[in-house]
């Protein structure tokens, strides 16, 4: 019984050989349509998953550029390759020419959002705080939601002496720590805060 058993399945292997051998060329075909189906298929993948990663790693980045020396105005620049959401600059100016070094009251401004590779302004914001022929200084911050950092300037300006304004990108390694009324007094203070080969014209 065992021996017959033994001669079926024989039997039966020595059929499907046989099959397999009759139809190889047909098995290397459907491989051969399989690999040219699933290889683009792949590739595709590989990109698409390429691009949403890129999407998710690539973070908004804004800057400032001031213009319009005469009437300080700034425009926002977003360089990044992402729509940079709810942007806020923000205002820390003195009035180096007031008894007090006073700070000008001047209120933070939002904005929705700022495209992709694009630019937003000019936007004017000193001359309704600023009198004539006195000298300003301070800080200009912008950020936005999720942004890649934030951003500050230093800004120095006499109004109505457009010749005279500059402005420079605050580095990690410079200070806040700034005494307003020496910097009207003693220009190599000045230089250490902004030192001349930061400084950018107001354009």
């Amino acid at each position: 019984m065992l021996a017959i058993y033994r001669e079926l399945i024989s039997n039966r292997l020595s059929k499907i050989n046989k099959w397999v051998t009759l139809h190889n060329d047909s098995f290397s075909a459907w491989a051969s349509l399989i690999t040219v189906i699933s290889a683009p298929l792949i590739l595709i993948g590989l990109f698409v998953g390429y691009h949403q990663l890129r999407d998710i790693m690539v973070l908004p980045d804004v800057s400032l550029e001031f213009v319009h020396p005469s009437s300080v105005a700034y425009k926002i620049v977003n360089k990044s390759d992402k729509i940079a959401e709810d942007v806020l600059v923000s205002f820390g100016i003195f009035d180096l020419d007031s008894p007090q070094n006073n700070p000008l009251a001047i209120p933070s401004v939002n904005y929705d959002y700022v495209n992709k590779n694009s630019e937003n302004g000019p936007f004017a914001w000193f001359a309704n705080f600023a009198t004539a022929g006195h000298r300003y200084f301070g800080i200009v911050y912008v950020g936005c939601r999720g942004g890649e950092r934030l951003r500050t300037y230093w800004i120095y300006v006499k109004h109505g002496h457009p010749a005279e304004g500059f402005y420079a990108e605050r580095n990690k390694k410079d200070t806040y720590q700034v005494n307003p009324g020496r910097l009207v007094t003693d220009a190599n203070y000045f230089e250490t805060i902004i030192p001349t080969n930061r400084r950018r014209t107001i354009r």
